[in-house]
């Protein structure tokens, strides 16, 4: 028998007076009949009991007529129980029980029964006070204590016990023996009555019209993640999250549902504990070098989370108005909990092993190369054979420019070549990152509290990268009397960043990484003297060991507090008022010594730079809520906000120092021209919002949110807008021709939304003209100092505007065992934000103005699966899938389309010509007349419409008429589009498995239909010319290159003309792929091990990144975004979790 518990959220504990429960009074607000278990919900509402009582129990009882007005809750539990044979009785807990007289069927323990006691926790070992422990097919019930303890006596061993707690999974468990029964119950991801964040609140899941996708914290692996960023890719479907660097602490880039806008931001926002965060980067210290970037949640310990909602369509995000159109990502931090204090400790150690999935030349084979590449390279500049008819010896008597060939090494200084230097050794390792969390918790009625603090420390795999992190935070929530209640949020955080020397640019600005790969092995790390040698055949690039001299330290601190209070002076209604304020300071501080090539040029330079925020945020909100006549739940929320943004910079620098010992402690100690600069800005937002929120039966759903903001970024033309949205929702499964049927459908909810958001999220005053100070020389050398607008103004600038229509379908079948969701969106972006360049002779040439506009549909599925649920086993799934697409709807009045380009075109397009493979020797084709073999054919596939003297011919707009037939040329017509360089769609597939104290997480993430140049292979792989003249390094596939005696069709020659053809479709490859993203193992040690300090403990063993399925041939689809980009690692952890 199933038993069916009303239970509300917070238990009170303790004795009742049985005088308070004959004194409870019950009000009736109107006459009505209604069923027995409709009572018992309204006295739930109105007292702290709660109820326990077999749910068939009142199946087929008649209503019950109850008459307005005030009644006494024993006068009414004895009206309505006087014609039925069933009674009731009054726990010590204030658990109503209720119970058939002397029922066969109802056996209550006699004092022969068995005794049983035990403990309920959670699925971290915390334990669960008020839980319901039913012994099943009676009325025989308690619940558990403040510390998840209970004992009950059941009528023998064969009993089976029913453990119930709201929220979570419903364990039956038969007694065998009178025992100590230890119980951990699982978090119900499929409970309809669970709740999730919304913004400026909360609300049922089941009553949910717009497009939220909820993550638990407890889901995400974080043992060796910096930032909650990492763990959630592919958690929420439409929720795209992408490496941008894999440097410790590097930066995520955060997509919702594609990216619409061209030139403002397509970053969500973020909002923690109700304060929209904004991102805070080390300052740039222009040593030039790239430090790499940060992820915007670095500063906030991942332990600290709760739960996260991803709002993704309009309906949903409008109540944010100007900042949502991108999407809103809500985090909520963990809270205290009423009971007694918990203690949870954890640690782990991870070491990272570095993925070299480079192939370089060893030393002999690079002298072999450099020898056949010089030769080609003569060849060639000669044209000897194939690529004219002259012959060698032709060459040889008279070489080009008087320069005859001459090796570079001989036979046997080949064979006695030894190891070479291995550049990637000296300037890489094993990585290593160590966490400790710890944790306080616990509250009375009254006041509740949660206080933890984090040491993250890692040491990345290139040599001087690190990410250290400490952080504090404390949540405190006071309850003053029922009506007045405040509480407040802190965190606390300081990051120390040692940079490594990134970027994948060329000569003096080659980042480690390239540097390393691109240096000759013939070279030495460093010389007798201590000197390191720079390629004698290029003394623009830099030695990499060298680069390790540099010292490049950043630090960010941080504090983000808000307080908040709540009045409630009517059932109902919450005023309730926030104020916080995000601080922040980050500093950089560099030093290029002399052991450096830049540093030699500039005999050291030093520079600083910093910058220091403060965002202020007020948010006042009145809401109310009501149920009438039980069928209509109805809520409204108006509010008001405002926010600044406040933030300064500064940097200084200088050079030409007697010695490096300085670094960046004495600048004035330089004798080089000094730097000084600083910057400030601020922006203000200001806004008006509501809510109504009406659900009718539970099944009928409505609402609506308008939002009105103003932003000192435009001028006051267009400062102010309005953001309205529209939901309704329709649960078929709630219908009465559905309750037949509700065991396999127990929701089938359709969505309809619509709504409006906006961006202006393109820095300060973007309406208004620039001003820049520029130093001039008088002809006395003097420096004139000037002012001149940089930026013409533009009052009419004004917002960028999504407007989106989505439709969605929520199910859950076979009780729970199937969910999930499917939506489908299109949005329109228009007034996209965009710096217009102005055909001007002037310097003043550019001006933010409003253009065009663009569109973004796509589908979204998640699906939830409990695969196996047996005893002691349970299995389940979650698969998440996104498709979207993103073009041109309508591009800017004075657009000038080259011939191969369509008014909606993809976004971020790819064009290229198409290429026909590699020219053979004696292969001649007629649209390239001055192809040399080795070189890549191109496809004739279009042409110009021309006069009768040969110039192509223009329509209305300017723009070259194609034929549609090949014309014996390669020009601009013959360029096609090839794509998108978004992803066709993405996905992510999670799973869990417990078996008795064993806890198995992984989850994979990809991204498909995609395509990449290898920037790698493209720079160091294809051509050997860079070895024969730069005497640089190269990749072993530049053996599959073509030459006279390889004439591959797949690989060109080293002259293949890549100025002329650059990197296109010859050279991409699909990118497809599916990563392993986290592995979790977890034990958690049996209750009877711990002893009277622990309550529980667990071992664990995690791994990151185990591998990755891909066609593609470079070192990792996901990172490789530059040339030697930092790779992504392979991590293992091991840790423990001690909770007290």
């Amino acid at each position: 028998m199933k038993v069916f518990v009303f239970l509300i959220c917070t238990t009170v504990f303790g004795f009742s007076s049985i005088d308070g429960f004959s004194q409870e009074k019950i009000i009736i607000e109107k006459d009505i009949e209604i069923p027995v278990d409709e009572v018992f919900k309204i006295i739930l509402k109105q007292t702290e009991y709660s109820f326990l009582y077999p749910e068939e129990l009142f199946k087929k009882a008649p209503s019950v007529q109850l008459k307005k007005g005030e009644i006494e809750l024993k006068s009414l539990l004895e009206d309505i129980f006087s014609k039925s044979k069933v009674s009731y009785r009054l726990s010590q807990d204030d658990v109503i029980i209720v119970e058939k007289i002397s029922s066969p069927d109802l056996i209550k323990p006699d004092g022969q029964g068995i005794e049983i006691t035990g403990r309920i926790t959670d699925e971290n070992g915390q334990p669960l006070p008020g839980a319901n422990i039913l012994e099943k097919g009676t009325a025989n019930g308690v619940q558990s204590d403040f510390d998840g303890n209970f004992s009950l006596k059941v009528t023998n061993q064969g009993a089976v016990l029913v453990v119930s707690f709201l929220g979570y999974v419903t364990q039956e468990i038969q007694i065998t023996e009178a025992s100590f029964l230890d119980i951990g119950l699982k978090v119900d991801n499929n409970s309809l009555e669970e709740v999730v964040l919304v913004g400026y609140g909360t609300q049922r899941k089941k009553d949910v019209a717009g497009a939220i996708s909820t993550v638990k914290g407890e889901d995400l692996v974080l043992s060796s993640s910096p930032s909650v960023g990492d763990a959630l890719r592919g958690k929420a479907a439409g929720l795209q999250i992408v490496q941008n660097s894999a440097q410790p602490g590097g930066g995520l880039d955060f997509l919702i549902r594609g990216a619409g806008s061209v030139n403002a931001s397509n970053q969500p926002l973020i909002v923690i504990d109700g304060f929209p965060i904004t991102e805070f980067q080390q300052p740039d210290s222009g040593n030039r070098y790239d430090g790499g970037t940060q992820s915007i949640l670095n500063s906030f310990n991942p332990n600290d989370i709760e739960s996260i909602s991803v709002l993704k369509d309009a309906s949903a995000t409008s109540i944010y108005g100007a900042r949502a159109a991108n999407g809103v990502i809500l985090i909520t931090s963990k809270k205290g909990k009423e009971g007694k204090v918990q203690v949870a400790y954890s640690a782990s150690y991870s070491f990272q092993a570095y993925n070299d999935s480079y192939k370089l030349l060893g030393l002999k084979d690079w002298m072999q190369l450099r020898n056949e590449a010089a030769f080609e390279n003569w060849a060639f500049l000669n044209r000897i054979y194939p690529y004219s008819d002259k012959t060698l010896e032709e060459a040889i008597s008279n070489p080009v420019n008087g320069i005859p060939f001459t090796r570079f090494y001989s036979d046997e200084q080949i064979n006695n070549a030894g190891q070479g230097t291995d550049w990637l050794s000296l300037v890489t390792r094993d990585g290593s990152t160590q966490q400790h969390n710890l944790s306080l918790s616990g509250g009375t009625n009254s006041t509740k509290y949660y206080l933890s603090g984090n040491l993250y420390k890692q040491d990345g795999v290139l040599k001087n990268s690190a990410f250290d992190r400490t952080s504090l935070r404390f949540n405190l929530d006071q309850k003053i009397t029922n009506f007045l209640s405040f509480g407040m949020n802190l965190s606390m955080s300081r990051i120390n960043n040692s940079n490594s020397q990134l970027g994948g640019d060329q000569f003096e600005n080659s980042g480690i990484i390239r540097s390393a790969l691109q240096y000759g092995p013939h070279i030495q790390a460093i010389d007798e003297e201590g000197n390191y040698p720079i390629n004698p055949d290029n003394a623009l690039e830099p030695n990499p060991y060298s680069l390790l001299t540099i010292t490049d330290e950043g630090v960010i601190d941080r504090t983000l507090t808000n307080f908040f209070a709540e009045l409630k002076p009517i059932k109902g209604l919450t005023a309730r008022v926030q104020m916080g304020i995000d601080q922040g300071y980050s500093g950089r501080n560099t030093y290029l010594p002399r052991t450096t090539l830049w540093g030699a040029l500039e005999n050291g330079k030093a520079s600083i730079a910093s910058q220091k925020k403060n965002d202020e945020l007020l948010d006042m909100t009145l809401n109310y809520s009501t149920i009438f006549d039980e069928e209509h739940n109805l809520s409204f929320l108006v509010g008001y906000s405002r926010q600044k943004y406040r933030s300064e910079s500064a940097n200084s620098g200088n050079s030409d120092f007697i010695t490096d010992a300085f670094l960046w402690n004495n600048l004035n100690a330089g004798a080089g021209t000094k730097v000084l600069g600083s910057t400030k800005r601020e922006d203000n937002l200001v806004s008006f919002f509501g809510r109504v929120n009406y659900v009718y039966k539970d099944k009928y759903i409505l609402s609506s949110t308008i939002r009105r903001d103003g932003s000192s970024v435009f001028s006051r033309n267009n400062r102010f807008a309005i953001f309205p949205s529209l939901a309704l929702g329709w649960d078929i499964a709630e219908e009465s021709f559905m309750k037949n049927i509700q065991d396999q459908i127990s929701q089938l909810k359709l969505r309809i939304g619509y709504g409006e958001t906006g961006n202006a999220d393109i820095g300060s005053n973007a309406f208004a003209a620039y001003y820049a100070q520029p130093a001039y020389l008088n002809p006395d050398e003097s420096i004139l100092i000037g002012v001149f607008p940089s930026r013409l103004e533009n009052p009419d600038l004004k917002w960028e505007t999504t407007k989106e229509l989505n439709f969605g379908l929520d199910f859950q079948l076979f009780k729970g065992i199937v969910s999930g969701s499917v939506e489908v969106y299109n949005k329109e972006i228009s007034d996209l934000l965009q710096v217009k360049p102005i055909n001007s002779y002037n310097e003043i040439n550019s001006v933010w103005a409003n253009i065009g506009s663009t569109q973004s549909k796509g589908v979204e599925v998640t699906l939830n699966t409990v695969n196996v649920d047996s005893g002691d086993f349970r299995w389940e799934s979650t698969l998440t899938f996104s498709k979207f697409k993103d073009s041109w709807k309508e591009r800017a009045e004075d657009w000038k389309p080259a011939i191969y380009q369509q008014d909606n075109d993809p976004i971020r397009a790819r064009y290229s010509y198409l290429s026909d493979g590699v020219m053979q020797i004696g292969e001649v084709v007629p649209a390239q007349p001055d192809l040399f073999p080795g070189q890549i054919k191109l496809k004739d596939i279009n042409g110009y419409s021309r006069d009768e003297f040969g110039n192509p011919i223009v329509d209305e707009q300017g723009k070259f008429i194609p034929t549609g037939e090949p014309d014996g040329r390669i020009d601009d017509a013959d360029i096609v589009l090839m794509g998108a360089t978004d992803p066709d769609f993405i996905a992510g597939f999670s799973n869990r498995i417990t078996y008795k104290n064993f806890d198995l997480k992984f989850h994979f993430n990809g991204m498909f239909g995609r395509k990449l140049v290898d920037p790698t292979d493209f720079a160091m792989g294809v051509s050997a010319l860079g070895v024969a003249t730069n005497g640089r390094n190269a990749l072993t596939s530049v053996f599959d290159r073509w030459t006279p005696d390889n004439p591959t069709n797949t690989r060109p020659a080293s002259h293949f003309g890549f100025t002329q053809y650059d990197s296109g479709d010859f050279f991409l490859q699909d990118a497809w792929f599916i990563r392993l993203q986290n592995l979790s193992l977890a034990y958690n040690l049996p209750s009877k091990w711990m002893g009277q300090l622990l309550t529980s403990a667990a071992i664990r063993f995690d791994a990151q990144n185990l591998f990755v399925i891909t066609p593609y041939n470079g070192v990792d689809p996901e990172t490789d975004s530059y040339v030697a980009a930092y790779p992504n690692v392979k991590t293992y952890s091991i840790g423990i979790d001690l909770k007290f």
